[in-house]
């Protein structure tokens, strides 16, 4: 994640909240079903999905959990943008931030300040931009989701590098944000991550070990994503 200005070798430029304008959408969306070779908007949607997830909110919640920072961010200020070969290392968008703001937690209240966090990140950002996408796409709420959670799942693998306070602020904070936080926190009658974690042998939550919806990568590539449930 990186805050600045959006490269002047850029091909192609949107917001997030320009995407969460359904014509618009669909156009981007089959612009990059172009571009990245997927062959249907069904999969560029879903391929969409997983690289935002990756680009914005796996270094939010990163922040927020290993460093108690909160960063906010707007969707008018989440730039996605395409370069031109062959300055780009990869077809999918890379993303910068034109304004962010950083919070810390005070000692006594950082779970107001967590739900504020995920409040923002989804309820206000990613959630209105995932059913835009769903509904141009065709691509069903529940993958888009699980998308979303096979990035967020490895911000919270442990490594036996780790101190014990920031492993016990991973095992609260992906707790509350796969089964804890409620529906309204993401913009959603009920929490949209829930079903795609399990309880480990230790006890603690972490992401399911195999998927239960197909991202679709397969049709864009000669290979299965590693937890594909077509394996």
């Amino acid at each position: 994640m990186t805050m600045g200005e959006v490269s002047q070798q850029s091909i192609e430029v949107q917001t997030l909240s320009e995407l969460m304008n359904e014509e618009k959408c669909r156009a981007y969306v089959e612009w990059l079903m172009e571009h990245i070779g997927s062959g249907s908007v069904r999969v560029a949607s879903s391929m969409l999905v997983k690289r935002v997830a990756n680009l914005l909110v796996a270094p939010v919640l990163s922040a927020a959990t290993y460093y108690n920072n909160g960063i906010g961010i707007r969707p008018e200020h989440c730039h996605l943008f395409h370069l031109a070969a062959p300055s780009a290392d990869s077809a999918f968008p890379y993303m910068v931030l034109s304004d962010a703001r950083v919070t810390v937690p005070e000692e006594s209240s950082r779970e107001s300040w967590r739900a504020g966090i995920v409040k923002e990140l989804f309820a206000d950002c990613l959630t209105p931009f995932l059913k835009t996408v769903a509904a141009v796409g065709s691509v069903s709420k529940e993958t888009l989701w699980e998308n979303v959670m096979v990035r967020i799942a490895p911000v919270y693998s442990y490594d036996e590098e780790q101190d014990e306070a920031t492993c016990q602020r991973m095992r609260d904070d992906f707790s509350f944000l796969a089964m804890n936080a409620p529906g309204e926190l993401f913009g959603m009658s009920k929490n949209p991550l829930a079903s795609f974690a399990e309880k480990g042998q230790d006890g603690c939550f972490t992401g399911r070990s195999r998927r239960l919806t197909c991202c679709l990568y397969y049709q864009m590539a000669p290979e299965y994503c590693l937890k594909c449930p077509k394996q």
